[in-house]
């Protein structure tokens, strides 16, 4: 069954129009970058300002522009994303760097949830300073991006 939809996959239209077209897969690998570092970016900086490394910055007034920033980010990387894993999904299926990637991307997933869910969240977000989990958590999430980050550029090597 999985088979059949790989196959089904790599053989639509959309697929085999990026695997012809001269320009669109390196466009949409450059959207996909462009997406990471709209994501990680603005998650590091929130994450290095809850830790207090980076000083400047109300966090309740930067904590929501940098969540939206980052989710923007996460939308323009998932669609191209799924678009260039349409390309050959068996490769990455068979590629372990991706099937690690994808693991640390629902970690992170996870944790950014947890995250939002938390009443700390909620006291920051009211002008309260971030207290011991918020920290906690903020230091998981640099480690989980930046892994996911490496293990996305093990994919063409491994």
């Amino acid at each position: 069954m999985p088979e059949t939809w790989l196959l089904s996959l790599s053989e639509s239209a959309l697929a085999s129009a990026l695997r012809q077209s001269a320009i669109g897969y390196p466009l949409l690998s450059s959207a996909h970058i462009l997406g990471l570092s709209l994501l990680v970016g603005s998650i590091v900086t929130l994450d290095l300002r809850l830790l207090n490394i980076v000083k400047r910055g109300r966090l309740s007034e930067l904590a929501p522009l940098l969540s939206r920033v980052a989710a923007g980010g996460l939308l323009l990387a998932a669609v191209s994303g799924l678009l260039l894993f349409s390309v050959q999904p068996a490769h990455y299926l068979g590629n372990n760097a991706f099937l690690l990637k994808l693991v640390l991307l629902s970690l992170a997933l996870i944790n950014v949830a947890i995250v939002h869910s938390l009443p700390a969240w909620r006291l920051l977000l009211a002008g309260q300073p971030p207290g011991l989990l918020l920290k906690f958590t903020a230091a998981v999430s640099i480690i989980l991006w930046l892994a996911i980050i490496t293990a996305g550029r093990w994919i063409a090597f491994v």
